[in-house]
This record gives structure tokens, C-alpha cells and sequence, in this order.
């Protein structure tokens, strides 16, 4: 699938914005198909999935379905019935290393996908003469 229809899968009132071609353009400059491979189709969706979400939860459209939480991620930390308002919270590991990726559910999914398509850095742990030799070598791609 490409994300247009990904997006027209996931949120059909965003696959028909005017702007939505433009905003796949935009999205696809700021992902890498070496690091996502075959999801970066997914990936691409993803992002501008959370573009659309930021500004329906920052216009508060009831139109695209945030009145409901569509959008929105985290745990409910405060909720009103007058004038109705409803906030979230954010986890905090992924708040500080992903900014404002882990504040709508579409973010969440995409960070999800970064850490299941990109290694981290190779630890080895050992002596020098044990690496140098390559007898102990410890590798997490999960650290």
C-alpha cells in the first residue's frame, strides 16, 4: 500500500484534505527509506497521519473526530463536562526522545516503528585483547 492509501485506510476525513498530496511530499523529505525499508510507505502515513492530528487537536475541530480522542494519545489526566475538555499526559521517556511524536496515537505507532526498523549503536563489552580477537562480543540492537 502507499500512504495515501494507508492514510485513506486509517483516517478517511484526512485522505480527502486538499492538502494531503502536498503533506506526503513534505513527510516523505524527513524519511529515510534505507532505515524504514518496506514500512516506509507505513512510516511516511504515519507522519503525516500525526501532522493531521496536531492541528485537529490544537484547532480543536470536532469535524475530524477529536472531540472523541481520534488523534490524541496518553493516559486521561483531567476531563470536564461543561464547555467539555479533556487533557493527556504523555510518557515521559518517549516525550523527552521524541518530542511532540508521543503526544497523538499516530505518533506513538510511528515511534513504535523507529525503534522496531532502526538498531541502536553496537555495544561490545570484553578486554581489549578479547575484542581485538573477537572472542567476546555482546550485541543489543534494543539498548
Amino acid at each position: 500500500m502507499n500512504a495515501l492509501q494507508i492514510i485513506s485506510l486509517r483516517a478517511p476525513q484526512w485522505a480527502a484534505d486538499p492538502r494531503v498530496n502536498d503533506m506526503i511530499v513534505y513527510a516523505r523529505e524527513f524519511t529515510s527509506c534505507e532505515a524504514f525499508g518496506q514500512d516506509t510507505e507505513r512510516a511516511i502515513a504515519l507522519r503525516v497521519l500525526h501532522i493531521f492530528a496536531l492541528e485537529a487537536q490544537r484547532n480543536g475541530n470536532p469535524g475530524t473526530g477529536t472531540s472523541s480522542g481520534q488523534g490524541h494519545a496518553g493516559q486521561v489526566t483531567d476531563e470536564t463536562e461543561g464547555q467539555l475538555s479533556k487533557s493527556f499526559s504523555s510518557g515521559s521517556n518517549a516525550s523527552k526522545r521524541y518530542g511532540a511524536l508521543s503526544t497523538t496515537v499516530y505518533g506513538q505507532e510511528l515511534i513504535e516503528l523507529i525503534r522496531s526498523n532502526i538498531f541502536s549503536p553496537t555495544t561490545r563489552m570484553g578486554s581489549v585483547s578479547d575484542i581485538l580477537n573477537g572472542s567476546q562480543w555482546l550485541w543489543n540492537p534494543f539498548a
